[in-house]
């Protein structure tokens, strides 16, 4: 008999995995649920978890320190010994990585919900790329979102199971409905962006004074080290403070197109039928690159697609990351 540990510490995990804790096939199976610590605001979401950690600065650096408190003083690995067959980590961060190796060390099978995921430039996204890189070489059970995730693994010789299943985060999107006001949505917070941020938004505000027709609204994240207060004063440029996903994804449902530097925002935006100009020099989800979203891998280039997105708002083509129905195909293959 199979029993189940799905783990999460991060708010984007906990959106993804939550369709699949909550679908009526759950029920069926034995799963129980671990939440890291790591982005302590979300400890009480929906789904109430099974297990807990507090997060501790165990070192200076702050991925040590979230991988040091995960696995010490053998919370973990207590855990771990309550008769788990299976552990399930989301996505690529640190938390996933430490619940992914320390099941490994306990000869526990790894299910990776979210596989395949590839720029395979190791600085970008940092550290994520490293993190679901090494997640790869130790699962069992591959649930990808796209065929080129799967492509990906193929190429790498990963070990497993492979299945296509879309992405869980669409599951949240269905009948929700789209149209298009006069908003921009900007949102900048990859540590990798950190010490460019304060550029990106310095353009982003010569932008705006470019183009009164249109509100950019600049959505705070609670890193710190991503907030840039404006300079200009300008009558349609705004910030608005951290908000729900569920909100989050009203405005997006509503606005005319996104600036952004999330791979998220990019899965839910082309869902939604929005485009996003991406503010990364690559990014791991390039099936939607041109007919969604457009990198913009300059600061100095982004005038250029700004008014080429402007023009051009309304994508014709379908969500390359599945058909908000994911939830099912997972619970399905497990």
């Amino acid at each position: 008999m199979k029993k189940i540990l799905i783990c999460y510490g991060t708010r984007p995990e906990y959106i993804k995995i939550e369709p699949i804790i909550l679908h009526e096939l759950s029920q069926w199976l034995n799963i129980r649920t671990l939440f890291t610590g790591q982005h302590k605001d979300i400890g009480k979401g929906t789904v109430k978890p099974d297990y807990s950690f507090e997060m501790h600065d165990c070192a200076p650096n702050r991925l040590n320190s979230i991988i040091s408190s995960i696995t010490g003083s053998y919370c973990l690995d207590q855990v771990l010994e309550d008769g788990f067959t299976h552990v399930l980590v989301q996505g690529d961060t640190a938390s996933a990585f430490t619940c992914a190796l320390a099941a490994f060390n306990k000869g526990l099978k790894v299910i990776h919900l979210e596989a395949g995921l590839r720029t395979y430039d190791k600085s970008h996204p940092y550290p994520e790329e490293v993190y679901r890189q090494c997640i790869s070489r130790i699962a069992d059970v591959h649930l990808c979102a796209t065929k080129s995730n799967k492509t990906n693994l193929l190429r790498e010789m990963a070990q497993g199971e492979i299945h296509i299943v879309g992405n869980t985060v669409l599951d949240h999107l269905q009948d929700i409905p789209i149209s298009y006001n006069n908003d921009v949505l900007v949102t900048l917070h990859r540590r990798e962006n950190h010490k460019s941020i304060p550029f990106w938004y310095s353009q982003i505000e010569d932008i705006a004074q470019d183009n009164p027709d249109l509100n950019f609204v600049f959505v705070s994240h609670p890193n710190p080290n991503s907030r840039c207060p404006l300079k200009k004063g300008l009558s349609n440029a705004s910030t608005v403070d951290a908000m729900s996903h569920s909100y989050f994804i009203k405005r997006v449902s509503a606005c005319r197109f996104l600036i952004s530097d999330s791979g998220g925002v990019q899965e839910e935006a082309s869902f939604l039928k929005k485009r996003v100009i991406v503010c990364r020099e690559t990014t791991e989800r390039p099936e939607a690159l041109e007919s969604f979203n457009y990198l913009c891998k300059k600061i100095g280039d982004l005038p250029e697609i700004f008014n080429k997105v402007k023009e051009n708002y309304i994508p014709s083509s379908d969500c390359p990351f599945g058909d908000g129905k994911s939830a099912e195909k997972i619970l399905q293959v497990i």
